[in-house]
């Protein structure tokens, strides 16, 4: 189903549309592959932590549209979630080469806010690099204020309270 989002009589609403293709609805946790790029490799000889986070960005943005989020359509109509604060804990480094695996999930939905988690790791060794969390807030890009979280919004996200299995675990 196609979503769109607004304000109708004060209040923000889901529109929802069917379209030719349905998008898989309710998966608990969304793994983003990446291998390393040399470019992403700091003075240090590892990868620097601004490129964690970064991917952890991409990775939330693609399970969101997995889930029928559609972040174009949001951002012309004036809403989107926006960054409140991340914690991230670092235990190892990846290098220029590394395949990678971004697994993230949302493991709670509050009045204004949502957490995601996430876990890098390389399963090539079975290595977790590193362990972490962003809190995101749901907001009127136009009034510039957070927005009670939408009951549909809600209903899409298929919430996971405890952490996936790492990738090498059956």
């Amino acid at each position: 189903m196609g979503r769109s989002a607004g304000i109708e009589n004060g209040v923000f609403c889901f529109k929802i549309a069917p379209t030719d293709h349905d998008i898989n609805m309710g998966s608990d946790y969304y793994d983003l592959h990446h291998t390393v790029a040399d470019d992403e490799v700091d003075a240090q000889a590892h990868v620097h932590n601004l490129r964690y986070l970064q991917w952890t960005l991409w990775a939330a943005r693609d399970h969101n549209a997995t889930a029928g989020w559609n972040a174009g359509s949001a951002l012309s109509d004036g809403f989107g979630w926006v960054v409140r604060d991340h914690q991230i804990t670092y235990r190892a480094a990846a290098v220029g080469g590394d395949e990678i695996v971004v697994r993230t999930w949302v493991s709670e939905v509050r009045r204004y806010a949502c957490t995601r988690k996430f876990i890098i790791c390389r399963p090539a060794d079975e290595t977790v690099l590193c362990r972490g969390s962003t809190r995101w807030v749901f907001i009127d890009l136009k009034a510039h204020r957070a927005l009670e979280v939408p009951e549909e919004a809600k209903a899409a996200l298929a919430l996971r309270p405890n952490p996936p299995k790492l990738p090498w675990e059956k």
